[in-house]
């Protein structure tokens, strides 16, 4: 299939400022908000302090004490574990319904189609993902620093060469070997891009999922790099200035439980940045489609629309036959 870069993002706008998209936005935003409180909660709790069975309060000793840092770290990753649990199936029906293009209503093949399944699966298939991302970007710090101490530490071992080379050797084989990290770990994060759709909409395992998200993007690697780095960068931007992103930090957490401004403000960063999600899924989606003729959406045989007629689908009218509309026309 040809996939144009335009009509994936143009389609992703449509979907994003559609009916279905603002049902999305809510409730991306709701889930986000919950996940914030319930992280600013926890880091946030405080331990009575005794001081005696009948004893007055001693004045220079607090009522209250943090929780031990261990604690703090468990009721974090209990928090982190809730919010995927809940935002998972969520993203799941998102893929569902953007890949299909619906745009007035959820269908319930959507919502119902094998959801526990997919939602598992794709627990699983996050974690696998977040895990090779992470040894990816970790290695892309390792790997030079390790590279240019060696070059550094053969520069001094011959002695007729000045110290400035194995300085600048270092500096140079550093950034060259983060630059390559970086490239290797952003090529390996387009090739498992689609490994949650193809969970949701043709539910298959994970290592098939895995498998078949790597195959999709042979020969078109260089445009789904820039819509890859373009998703990532408006994400990342909006992320750090709508939402706070201190929160494991108990002062910050608690400045934020307890300041009225910070409370006003911060629905509107998540709102904000719950449209960017919505959109950044309705694109990568649409995307998906214009990759692969789906057959099977949520467990249901069908055909899609794989948003190669865009004047058919505005028109509603299929002039070539080949298109299934997904909603009856009006």
């Amino acid at each position: 299939m040809a996939f144009r870069l335009r009509t994936a993002v143009t389609d992703g706008l449509r979907l994003t400022f559609s009916r279905n998209g603002a049902v999305f936005v809510g409730c991306n935003a709701v889930a986000q908000f919950v996940s914030l409180m319930l992280l600013a909660v926890a880091v946030s709790q405080q331990l009575p302090v005794s001081s005696g069975i009948g004893a007055a309060p001693l004045a220079d000793v607090p009522a209250t004490q943090p929780l031990p840092t261990a604690a703090t770290g468990v009721t974090v990753g209990l928090t982190t574990v809730f919010s995927a649990i809940v935002t998972t199936p969520i993203t799941i029906i998102t893929i569902r319904t953007f890949v299909d293009g619906a745009t007035d209503r959820i269908l319930e093949r959507h919502l119902y189609g094998q959801l526990g399944r997919a939602t598992a699966r794709g627990l699983v298939a996050s974690l696998v993902f977040g895990v090779v991302i992470f040894i990816g970007f970790l290695c892309a710090f390792l790997l030079p620093v390790a590279l240019g101490i060696g070059v550094m530490i053969g520069v001094g071992q011959i002695g007729f060469l000045p110290d400035w080379i194995g300085v600048a050797g270092m500096v140079l084989i550093g950034a060259i070997g983060f630059i390559g990290v970086v490239a290797a770990a952003l090529l390996l994060y387009i090739h498992l891009m689609f490994v949650l759709h193809e969970i949701s909409v043709r539910n298959r395992s994970v290592i098939t999922s895995l498998r078949g998200s790597w195959g999709l993007v042979r020969g078109h690697r260089l445009r789904l790099g820039v819509l890859s780095v373009g998703v990532i960068g408006v994400q990342s931007a909006i992320n750090s200035i709508a939402t706070p992103n201190q929160l494991s930090d108990p002062t910050t957490a608690e400045a934020l439980r307890t300041s009225v401004s910070q409370l006003v403000f911060l629905p509107v960063g998540v709102v904000l940045t719950a449209f960017v999600t919505t959109l950044s899924a309705a694109i990568v989606a649409r995307a998906y489609a214009e990759l692969t003729t789906v057959d099977v959406v949520g467990g249901h045989p069908r055909d899609i629309d794989t948003g190669d007629d865009q004047l058919d689908r505005q028109a509603g009218v299929d002039t070539d036959g080949t298109d299934v509309d997904t909603e009856p026309a009006p």
